[in-house]
């Protein structure tokens, strides 16, 4: 069931950027990133598993933020992907204080519908500060590292994959080491992003296949 879940949240994330893109452009891609970009740092606080490997349910969100910049690289020059690197770094940070603050939000006593949330991040503000930074640093590294990948090779499909394989170990590297300490132990945080990484890498498939069937053989602009 769990594995069904991640499928069908992958594809409803794609179709979100396709459309996006088919009728915004430019400008569908920055909403998807906004979007995404805020369903990936929800959904990180959240693990489940699936094929019998405990996950980070944020990779799936995850994998399609990093289509965007890919996309993003193959339609438009590179020099002008420091607005989609903006963008994604300040709507990061929003959602850090935003999900910072509601950690102090507690219910009035006449209130009969409500959640009391007060301590619902209170074990993982390393997330909250980790999580912007690490994300500019991943989606940094996607920019130069597809540049360079794609100029030696023309294949999307084949620059994808090679670009995660290094992009996601820099992340996993990063996050579960940095922003699960003293949440898991050491041996399971390193468990956790090693099958998450691995999940990763077969959704980043299924990403590079819907790449190049959205964006077809172009190359990146110079």
């Amino acid at each position: 069931m769990n594995e069904l879940f991640l499928i069908t949240i992958l594809l409803i994330c794609l179709l979100l950027i396709y459309f996006m893109y088919r009728y915004l452009e430019k400008r569908g891609m920055y909403f998807s990133l906004v979007i995404l970009n805020i369903l990936t740092f929800i959904m990180t606080f959240k693990t489940t598993t699936i094929f019998k490997m405990n996950i980070n349910l944020g990779i799936i969100p995850l994998i399609t933020v990093f289509t965007i910049f890919y996309m993003y690289l193959i339609k438009y020059r590179e020099k002008d992907i420091k607005e989609l690197m903006i963008i994604s770094i300040i709507t990061n940070i929003i959602t850090a204080l935003v999900l910072a603050t509601l950690n102090y939000y507690i219910p009035a006593i006449t209130e009969t519908i409500s959640i009391n949330i007060e301590g619902t991040f209170q074990y993982h503000y390393k997330l909250l500060i980790v999580f912007p930074f690490v994300m500019l640093l991943s989606q940094y590294i996607i920019v130069k590292l597809y540049t360079f990948v794609s100029e030696l090779q023309s294949n999307i499909i084949i620059s994808v994959v090679l670009t995660y394989i290094i992009t996601g170990l820099v992340y996993t590297v990063i996050f579960y080491m940095i922003g699960y300490i003293n949440i898991f132990e050491v041996k399971n945080s390193i468990f956790l992003g090693i099958t998450t990484y691995i999940i990763g890498l077969a959704l980043t498939v299924i990403s590079a296949l819907y790449i190049y069937y959205v964006m077809g053989s172009k190359k990146v602009h110079k």
